[in-house]
């Protein structure tokens, strides 16, 4: 297998701050929320990733106003954490069984391990008791991620989370090419036109491998649906040989053989925002990234964040491809889990206090949408085309797409063991580079899970 250079970094997406919160995180709001937060037995301390200060005072005011209102005196506390410490920070703690009694998880595999531990509270009766909080999250099959054996873990903490395309409308104009395409014969069309106008056809983060991925998941998708992500997700040896990854692979080799990629992409940053000013700057037509990718972007260039250039939309269907043009890479939600070693008072308090922050339109337009994330339920989101919301119109189209979606596929980078990230990031950037053939890809995807066996 080829080696590769020390010029790339192996990062992964959940490591990273949005660019808003690398450049505006401060230190922790302790002070403000302790008092009012309780200790001792009846603490109900929750552990979450650190966000802008402005956004963290909506939590923290919203923490106040429910530890007044509880019954009896609320409990409720909040530590916010770096996105790296934190998950050090909560693998010690469940190592130990001694969960915070709320937490932040992104569902799937680890999620599922702190289940089996026996730490995180089952939530089935709770939600089945009180069918209209459950009906409030409103993505298909949006507790997917936090459900094991048919039993629900987890609250959703946010609105879908999912990879896409976006464009520069103005640099499509200029160059006469298609605007949103729908098909992968319009998206070359567009290539074409936007390189003999003399502007990079896309723009890539390509140093941080993961926005690679994004590209290798989709064709994937595209091309064959999710039985060849099945087939990955349960280490089979051969999986990688599936006919999807193999014209994904090809695909890939082709788009980096004709320069459809920024100049330079191997050099660029996503935490930099590097890939967002090429965008922005019109110096480059589309961008596979994140959904929230539009948070990043009110900071790298604000005006063009709320313009109606900076457009989102569907990854293209391919030519004989199986699978369903409306998925998306990505997941429902995010979750809140809850400790399973809580009392039956503190549980009952935890569960009132996830009720009344996640369905709260202070939440879902303040803390999400003020941030550049969509929000969680179907009447935040309605009013998110106010005009009291920045760039609310932007964000209901990312709402509706991920709400109508019509199931997610997990990102390999969070689905798969790390025995097999870290060198498919590698292989990843390799076939990018074009150092490594669309084959020798795949032969060395397939040795690296013949390593790791089956699940």
């Amino acid at each position: 297998m080829h080696t590769r250079s020390s010029s790339r970094r192996l990062v992964s997406r959940r490591v990273l701050a949005a660019a808003a919160a690398t450049l505006a995180a401060v230190a922790s709001l302790a002070a403000c929320s302790g008092g009012s937060g309780g200790s001792g037995g009846d603490a109900i301390t929750i552990w979450t990733i650190t966000q802008p200060s402005s956004a963290q005072q909506v939590v923290v005011n919203l923490i106040n106003k429910f530890n007044k209102t509880y019954p009896g005196g609320g409990h409720v506390s909040i530590d916010w954490i770096g996105g790296e410490p934190y998950k050090q920070k909560i693998a010690v703690a469940m190592a130990g069984h001694k969960p915070p009694a709320i937490f932040l998880t992104y569902g799937g595999q680890l999620f599922e391990q702190y289940v089996k531990a026996g730490d995180v509270a089952d939530l089935t009766s709770a939600l089945g008791s009180d069918p209209s909080w459950k009906a409030q999250y409103a993505a298909k099959n949006v507790f997917g991620l936090a459900t094991f054996g048919d039993k629900i873990y987890g609250i959703p903490e946010s609105g879908p989370d999912y990879e896409l395309m976006w464009e520069n409308k103005s640099v499509l104009d200029a160059a006469g090419a298609p605007s949103e395409p729908t098909t992968w014969e319009a998206f070359q069309q567009a290539i074409t036109a936007v390189q003999k106008s003399g502007k990079a056809p896309i723009a890539l983060a390509g140093k941080d491998l993961w926005p690679e991925m994004i590209w290798l998941q989709y064709l994937t998708l595209r091309y064959g649906g999710t039985a060849p992500f099945d087939k990955i997700a349960a280490l089979k040896a051969d999986a990688w040989s599936d006919p999807a990854v193999v014209k994904a692979a090809e695909t890939v080799a082709q788009l980096a053989k004709s320069g459809a990629f920024a100049k330079g992409f191997n050099t660029v940053t996503f935490d930099g925002g590097q890939a967002d000013q090429l965008l922005s700057s019109g110096k480059a037509a589309f961008q596979a990234q994140l959904y929230y990718d539009s948070a990043n972007m009110r900071v790298y260039n604000p005006t063009f964040a709320g313009s109606a250039d900076y457009v989102p939309f569907n990854f293209p269907s391919v030519p004989g491809g199986t699978g369903d043009p409306n998925q998306l890479v990505g997941q429902a939600a995010e979750y809140f889990g809850v400790s399973s070693h809580l009392s039956a008072s503190q549980q009952k308090e935890a569960l009132a206090w996830l009720k009344f922050e996640t369905t709260s339109d202070d939440y879902n337009l303040q803390f999400l949408a003020g941030r550049g994330y969509s929000p969680i339920t179907p009447s935040a989101a309605q009013k998110l085309s106010s005009g009291q919301v920045p760039d609310g119109t932007l964000l209901k189209k990312l709402y509706d797409i991920g709400t109508s979606a019509p199931s997610f596929q997990p990102y390999w980078d969070q689905d798969l063991p790390s025995a097999v990230i870290t060198p498919m990031l590698t292989n990843i950037g390799e076939l990018f580079d074009q150092t490594m053939s669309p084959q020798q890809f795949v032969s060395a995807m397939n040795s690296v899970m013949a390593q790791n066996g089956s699940r």
